[in-house]
């Protein structure tokens, strides 16, 4: 092997590399080794990408975004990019592995890694065999409605920022993320559902429609000063609705370790874990 590492902004061709080898290891590993903040940032200036050959052979790619460091790599590139995106970073890199077999985990193990977070996968069946229950009365005065793009996005991004204050990816969402998402193919303002009242926007649920037809709860989120409407669980049922509605034979979605609330409101709607992503740091 003669393992070569550029730094560099990936152009069209080797973006497409990326998605090539990162669609390869999801078929091998069973779980996509890039998360959907990371490729929406494959041209990115803001962050940091590491490209790994072997002669003509792409290999391997890492994104460091500030301490955080995703990886789609197969072989001795997965230590070399681990090695190159340590030496830059300013602070102890934050690394994740996707899903319970990607073959990050044995080689994070093995350096001495650190588990520092946990985000569940979690899935439900939708159709006959697991009927949806009605939609939850909501509280008086609210109304949901699609998200309209251009005139919802900055009231969006503020209740966002408010709902994952303490989150730290999808609570510093800026107007960029915001457009990178509309702009994908998946996007369906119809499944991307805003409760409001008088007009003040109070909680939302995001839902998303894969190739495959699965559906994903993209993001769910209330307003702090709306936690007290019942919000959270009338936009849940009226989300699965839509992708049931849309043909999709379950739902999954993801939530933290350390979020029992959350957790407690998926399992009472059936839901149960599924797959296991993993944050990891250096010891």
């Amino acid at each position: 092997m003669s393992l070569s590492l550029t730094t560099a902004v990936p152009d069209a061709d080797l973006r497409s590399s990326v998605l090539q080898l990162a669609a390869e290891i999801e078929d091998a590993d069973g779980a996509p080794p890039l998360s959907d903040q990371t490729l929406t940032q494959l041209a990115s200036t803001n962050v940091t990408h590491f490209l790994a050959r072997d002669e003509d052979r792409f290999v391997g790619y890492a994104q460091l975004d500030g301490s955080g460091l995703e990886i789609a790599a197969t072989g001795a590139a997965v230590d070399a990019l681990l090695d190159a995106a340590g030496t830059a970073a300013a602070s102890p890199v934050l690394v994740w592995s996707h899903g319970r077999r990607s073959r990050l985990v044995p080689v994070l193990e093995q350096r001495g890694f650190e588990r520092t977070r946990e985000l569940h996968q979690l899935r439900r069946p939708l159709g006959a065999d697991a009927p949806l229950p009605a939609d939850p009365p909501l509280a008086e005065g609210v109304v949901v409605r699609p998200f309209v793009p251009g005139a919802d996005d900055d009231d969006w991004l503020a209740v966002n920022a408010a709902a994952f204050a303490t989150h730290s990816e999808q609570g510093r969402w800026t107007t960029a993320d915001l457009q990178a998402r509309i702009a994908e193919p998946w996007f369906d303002p119809a499944g991307f559902l805003l409760a409001e009242r008088d007009g003040e926007l109070l909680g939302f649920h995001w839902t998303k429609v894969h190739p495959d037809g699965a559906g994903e709860v993209y993001v769910l989120g209330v307003a702090p000063r709306a936690q007290s409407l019942g919000l959270g669980r009338g936009l849940l049922i009226r989300g699965l609705r839509h992708l049931l509605d849309q043909g999709s034979p379950y739902v999954l979605l993801y939530v933290d370790g350390d979020n029992p609330s959350a957790m407690r409101l998926y399992e009472r709607e059936e839901f149960t874990k599924y797959d296991l992503d993993v944050q990891w740091t250096t010891p």
